[in-house]
């Protein structure tokens, strides 16, 4: 008896674009001398997780985090724009900023209206 293939699609959730967040020109930047030095500079100013001390917690600082990320228009080497976290809080940060990207739609996206001009 033959299948039915079922649908994996779910028209109400938008198209996920893996590493859309993420580009090549940011990926040599992390490599260069530049960021290196200002990594480990941050990183011997604020050796501990800021999240986690805000938290009450100490945990080493291993990752440096951009809080406004640069694809966004953040500062590259601006220590303001810096954070000193450990890798959990890092990863929990990033999954947040993905899901917002996602689920948000882009700024430049014109409103519906409906015949009435009611949003």
């Amino acid at each position: 008896m033959p299948r039915i293939e079922k649908s994996h699609d779910r028209p109400w959730l938008p198209k996920l674009q893996p590493f859309s967040r993420y580009s090549a020109k940011n990926a040599a930047f992390y490599h260069s001398a530049e960021w290196k030095k200002v990594r480990d500079l941050q990183l011997m100013q604020h050796p501990i997780c800021q999240e986690c001390e805000r938290l009450g917690r100490v945990t080493p600082a291993t990752v440096v985090d951009h809080i406004k990320p640069i694809n966004e228009g953040g500062d590259r080497l601006d220590q303001r724009n810096l954070q000193s976290l450990c890798e959990t809080c890092h990863n929990r940060k990033s999954a947040r900023e993905g899901r917002a990207v996602r689920l948000c739609p882009p700024l430049s996206a014109p409103r519906q209206t409906n015949e009435n001009n009611n949003p």
